[in-house]
């Protein structure tokens, strides 16, 4: 196992696993701030919302507009009408069953789909800035309605220089254990889940708004291939590239980097799909505790949602 500095994370790898370890922080509640404020900065946040050029934060209502329409796609409307003062400190989290935000009513205001959201977002980050692969298309754009699940992949991403295409799969769980059974079971039909992508997005720029870098490499294949077969063939693709994410509270055991990359490793079902080369990459990300990780980066996101409406109004 080898280990190197990037940002605010000590990165540790071995073979195809990588974990991210959070260093900036001196206990679990600092942690956890320290990790949300970096996910959540406005650089991270511009470059979600435009792909493949950066854009450096002015505090003009263009830039907060972006801000805020970016951020609010973390949210459903009930929760962007409350103050952060309002948010409660109830929470529920329970694999399988919704994470909750709960108001003084009883209302739950939070699904579990805002934590895919949440997590889909962060290997987005990851794979933009460490990776330094592409985004085709940022899968909050895939939804009309921000109370609807995002469907299909988790993250479509294009290597520059390969123009290999990256499949990805994220997942946040109370333990590495539990992510590992769910990614196994998302990559079971995976060649399946890919060929639906194929159809719904990455053949529909009218719809989706593709990168230009996809679309200068593959469109002249997408406008005419029916299927994802047809565009491996026209294309010349020769491999894919399957990255799965997992954010992940700590078991009661086997808690170290070491089991972390080992698990990955070993556990993770692979194999090849279409008859094409597939290269998978695995990515730890350890929060500590899944419900207070995400209580706090949710509690941020309301209180950036609405700071970023009122300094928009106000500029």
């Amino acid at each position: 196992m080898t280990s190197e500095k990037f940002d605010q994370f000590i990165v540790y790898k071995s073979d195809l696993a990588n974990s991210f370890l959070y260093a900036n922080c001196s206990d679990a509640d600092s942690f956890m701030d320290g990790l949300a404020d970096y996910i959540l900065s406005e650089s991270n946040l511009l470059n979600y919302a435009n792909t493949l050029t950066p854009i450096a934060f002015v505090p003009t209502p263009k830039i907060y507009k972006r801000l805020y329409s970016t951020i609010s796609s973390f949210l459903n409307s009930a929760l962007e009408l409350l103050t952060f003062d309002d948010v409660t400190d109830e929470v529920r989290d329970v694999l399988g069953k919704e994470y909750t935000f709960v108001d003084c009513n009883g209302k739950t205001l939070v699904q579990k789909d805002k934590i895919g959201k949440i997590g889909e977002y962060t290997f987005h980050v990851l794979l933009s800035s460490y990776y330094k692969v592409h985004c085709i298309v940022p899968k909050f754009r895939c939804t009309t309605d921000r109370n609807m699940s995002v469907f299909g992949i988790d993250a479509l991403f294009l290597d520059p220089l390969s123009h290999t295409i990256y499949f990805g799969e994220s997942k946040v769980s109370q333990n590495i254990d539990n992510a590992i059974t769910l990614i196994n079971r998302s990559l079971s039909t995976y060649e399946e889940q890919i060929s639906e992508e194929y159809k719904l997005v990455l053949s529909n720029e009218e719809s989706f708004h593709l990168s230009q870098e996809f679309l200068d490499a593959f469109q002249k294949h997408t406008d005419i291939c029916i299927n994802f077969e047809q565009f491996v063939k026209a294309a010349n693709i020769s491999k894919i590239c399957v990255p799965t994410f997992i954010a992940h509270g700590n078991s009661d055991t086997d808690n170290t980097i070491e089991e972390y990359l080992k698990k990955m490793n070993t556990r993770i079902i692979r194999k090849n799909y279409f008859g094409l080369e597939t290269v998978y990459l695995f990515i730890s990300l350890p929060i500590i505790d899944k419900a207070k990780m995400m209580d706090v980066i949710m509690r941020k996101v309301v209180k950036k949602c609405n700071e970023y409406a009122a300094k928009h109004a106000a500029v």
